[in-house]
């Protein structure tokens, strides 16, 4: 990883009780607390809960809280039909982390979209991505309400952080959570999943 860039911007993307929130909260005080600047903005659907979510997260050399379009180095998404709706977020050459969860709107009449259906959109798009099997790791940990902390390892596992946060810090701050020994194996396990990618934004 390129540590002399000077900053990194990341869209987290997903559904209200998710736990976007809280994983971008982790992720800003542990890179204030090791002295790089962090910005995080919330956006839309914060008070419905299984709404659409986005929070924009920026760290290093940055002045605005909001990620501008095309400007994303990472999209990390909670759950895939979010992950598509990210996508304009990329810049060229960004990455897109995707937890495997599928939630359908509760639209009547309309029809479930399947996984690979939305892998092939992300492909026919040009899209560089990895989906990581949150809810299962989440599961192997003992509790699916981890999945955020997975998908939040996940991102650490990739290498996209190193010269803005070190995982010591992030994990201190899964510490301070409730059920943190689960929290914390999931943070673990999404480290493991991730590194087997080594994204390079």
């Amino acid at each position: 990883m390129d540590v002399s860039r000077r900053r990194i911007n990341i869209v987290m993307t997903g559904v209200g009780g998710q736990g976007l929130i809280t994983a971008a909260r982790i992720l800003g005080e542990a890179a204030v607390e090791g002295g790089c600047k962090a910005l995080v903005a919330e956006t839309h659907g914060l008070s419905q809960r299984g709404g659409a979510v986005e929070v924009h997260v920026r760290l290093g050399d940055v002045y605005s809280s909001l990620v501008p379009r095309g400007e994303a180095d990472v999209v990390l998404s909670f759950e895939m039909i979010e992950a598509v709706r990210g996508v304009p977020y990329l810049r060229q050459g960004g990455v897109l982390l995707t937890a495997d969860t599928l939630m359908m709107p509760p639209t009547p009449g309309l029809r479930p979209l399947k996984r690979q259906q939305i892998e092939a959109a992300l492909k026919g798009a040009g899209v560089r991505y990895v989906v990581i099997p949150a809810r299962e790791a989440a599961e192997k940990v003992g509790s699916y309400l981890a999945e955020n902390m997975v998908m939040l390892g996940a991102l650490v596992g990739t290498g996209a952080l190193d010269g803005f946060v070190e995982p010591e810090r992030i994990r201190a701050k899964v510490q301070e959570l409730p059920m943190a020994d689960k929290n914390l194996a999931a943070f673990e396990e999404g480290i493991r999943l991730g590194s087997q990618a080594r994204l390079r934004p």
